[in-house]
């Protein structure tokens, strides 16, 4: 699949004076000189040559080292020619393990067979001890971001003299949102500001062993969107997109070249078709577990919780429905306003039996789950709207409230809580142990 389309024969231009320098590759510099140019008469639009095509790196470095970060290594180091990615990891013990376990990832099928064996770098350390030691930063092309919500900020932001407008971030996340909270803490010059790829990972994965390096891996497909660049104060529009494209173009590429990626580019509606289910279903069934401590079987058996459970659904898929990028596409809309969607989500609510979310072992550690980017991001999208949104306002406060009691509960080291919330069989507060062996199993280390 060839997602690099040809550079438009003529672009019009509209000149705007420059009120920012921005350091970019050299034919991107010339781009940028040449849309900058004064006029002759600056209210009428020159047609100007095709925008050049830049020279792109394929060097790619992996922010992160869950399943998804790990698979995705492991599949670029079949691809023929492809500079060795780097993985940049936020715990020294990544690095230990790697020279332990044979300074390779190996992928195991469902029946625990070995499937293939590829050695790849060891991983960057950047985290808190972490010094940059360069005069000059060298800036990072390609960057796939696939990590806890909690240290997607603190890692970008150490970063952030090697990321400009030659980057493209590649947000490997399992709600929505994140790019727009990147732009708001981060990136808020809108001409330095990266390029973006919203991805979607359908690829299913298990421990193996105790082995970081090792999965197990249910094939699927990795969903890519290219999100236009916007107009910056140094060029027109036109221009802007035309050589944002070039760089998220080029990464979708690369990871197309990977055979085990499945590597698909979408548009944005047939990218949420996919997406939305999940950040539903987390919505509900993961929240609720947080806020309750309890396994995903109390919640379907519950009058009240099921009864909550309908209330939140409800207001939510209100949300959904009135998106304006469902009512332009019907065939997705109806796909979320049939009678067996709310279904669905109940029947995997049961599969699920009991287990435990993993939001809760999150909790556990003292870390932050993704409500932000699940129930946050329809409260933002529902304000956006003029829509109601009390049910999920509501949840994220009450999730957001046991992560504040289980965090200073750890950071004491003190049973703050003389018996379990709600319920006996609680696994957050209440002087839990800081560790069980069932919930607290590492899974992005």
């Amino acid at each position: 699949m060839d997602l690099l389309p040809p550079p438009s024969p003529e672009i019009s231009v509209r000149r705007v004076p420059s009120i920012q320098h921005v350091r970019a590759s050299a034919s991107e510099s010339a781009a940028v000189a040449e849309a900058n140019a004064e006029p002759e008469v600056e209210s009428d639009p020159e047609v100007v040559g095709p925008v050049p095509v830049i020279k792109l790196s394929d060097k790619i470095h992996i922010l992160g080292f869950d399943p998804d970060a790990r698979f995705i290594a492991h599949a670029l180091a079949a691809v023929p020619d492809l500079p060795p990615v780097q993985m940049l990891t936020h715990h020294v013990g990544s690095m230990r393990k790697w020279g332990e376990e044979g300074r390779a990832i190996t992928i195991y099928d469902k029946e625990k067979n070995t499937i293939t064996s590829r050695a790849i770098p060891c991983p960057e350390y950047i985290g808190r001890q972490h010094r940059q030691r360069w005069s000059w930063p060298v800036v990072l092309d390609n960057i796939i971001v696939s990590t806890v919500s909690g240290a997607v900020l603190p890692s970008l932001a150490a970063l952030r003299r090697r990321i400009d407008r030659r980057t493209t971030l590649c947000l490997l996340q399992p709600g929505l949102g994140l790019m727009e909270l990147l732009n708001e803490k981060i990136f808020d010059d809108p001409a330095t500001r990266p390029n973006y790829v919203i991805c979607h990972s359908a690829h299913k994965f298990q421990r193996h062993s105790s082995l970081k390096y090792s999965l197990r891996h249910v094939p699927g497909k990795l969903l890519l969107h290219a999100v236009p660049r916007g107009e910056d104060a140094d060029l027109d529009q036109k221009t802007s997109e035309a050589l944002g494209s070039q760089h998220t173009q080029h990464i979708m590429k690369l990871l197309s070249a990977a055979d085990d990626l499945s590597a698909v580019g979408l548009p944005w509606h047939v990218l949420l078709r996919h997406k939305f289910p999940q950040m539903i279903f987390g919505s509900l069934a993961d929240a609720m577990s947080v806020i309750l401590g309890c396994r995903y079987d109390q919640i379907r058996n519950g009058w009240y919780t099921m009864d909550f459970w309908d209330s939140l659904l409800t207001e939510t898929m209100r949300i959904v429905v009135s998106l304006p990028e469902l009512h332009a596409n019907p065939d997705i809309l109806e796909f979320f306003i049939r009678e067996s969607f709310p279904k669905k989500l109940k029947r995997k609510l049961e599969r699920q039996g009991s287990e435990y979310s993993q939001w809760i072992s999150m909790v556990r550690k003292g870390q932050m789950p993704p409500v932000a980017f699940f129930n946050g991001y329809f409260i933002r999208r529902a304000q956006e709207l003029g829509l109601d949104h009390s049910m999920n306002s509501l949840v994220l406060n009450l999730v957001k409230a046991r992560h504040a009691g289980r965090y200073n509960e750890l950071k004491l080291s003190l049973p703050m809580g003389l018996q379990p919330y709600m319920m006996d069989s609680d696994k957050i507060g209440g002087g839990q142990d800081k560790f069980d062996p069932v919930l607290d199993v590492e899974w992005d280390f």
